[in-house]
């Protein structure tokens, strides 16, 4: 789903900010040729909509700000739109050099993986049907139901502290449309893309909590070999481009400025 409103107000902001700087792009990464992927988990990270070869959203233009600066060449002369279990698979595997799309920094992923400064800060959030539940006005109303989570993630962990019966999915989308149907009480999950979601398909019938939680869990990054030896340039290059407001100006553009911009690997 996409962020339109939000996008074109944003767009001259950016555009103004790239024309009116001096080229930034340093070049130290021309020829050479980097594998990237992005999670297609939704906006504002990383999205699919006409062209499902070719992801847009926040974190690809981030990649593509990189690529202006840097010089390298994507394989294929594209981003490729992969699951995030997958990607990191294949990162593991010597087969991907940086993979974005809602990736949250944490400590067990950084004994695997290098990563990028933390560019958004957010925290989690319940959808839930209001047809199906009008009962359920804070987290704490999810005792007992059925409460869709990905496994492994700190979502499963805050559905257990509250009681949640948890059913696993590994297509948020999907998950949705089964809140929507009443196969699925509530599902938890990023609060941005959720909340892209709901604004941008009324026709479902979905809510979010005014309640955030599990901030500690939603450091967004981007991820890289343990072994990569262009991880220091690639997350300088982040850092300068939060210094000089280019990363400000992204945030707009998709709508996320109202959320915390954190510098840190």
């Amino acid at each position: 789903m996409r962020l339109s409103k939000k996008l074109i107000c944003g767009c001259a902001a950016l555009l103004g900010l790239m024309f009116s700087a001096p080229s930034q792009a340093m070049g130290e990464l021309e020829n050479v040729t980097l594998t990237v992927y992005v999670n297609p988990v939704g906006a504002p990270h990383a999205y699919l909509e006409n062209d499902i070869t070719h992801p847009q959203g926040l974190d690809v233009d981030i990649i593509y700000e990189l690529q202006r600066r840097l010089l390298f060449n994507l394989r294929d002369n594209r981003i490729f739109p992969l699951d995030r279990d997958s990607a990191f698979a294949r990162m593991q595997a010597g087969e991907a050099d940086l993979v974005g799309g809602g990736i949250s920094y944490t400590m067990a992923r950084a004994k695997i993986f290098k990563f990028t400064p933390i560019f958004l800060s957010s925290g989690l959030t319940i959808v839930y049907s209001p047809r199906f539940h009008p009962e359920i006005k804070s987290s704490q109303d999810i005792k007992g139901l059925n409460v869709g989570v990905e496994k492994g993630s700190t979502s499963e962990d805050y559905a257990a502290k509250l009681g949640a019966k948890t059913t696993y999915f590994t297509n948020n989308i999907l998950a949705l449309f089964q809140v929507a149907n009443g196969q699925l009480d509530a599902i938890i999950y990023d609060r941005p893309p959720m909340d892209d979601f709901v604004l941008a398909v009324p026709s479902v019938g979905l809510k979010t909590l005014d309640e955030t939680f599990g901030e500690e869990a939603c450091q967004f990054a981007m991820a890289m070999p343990k072994d990569s030896e262009y991880a220091d340039i690639i997350s300088d290059t982040i850092e300068a481009m939060m210094i000089d407001g280019t990363m400000t100006a992204l945030l707009k553009k998709w709508g996320v400025e109202g959320f915390v911009e954190a510098v840190g690997r």
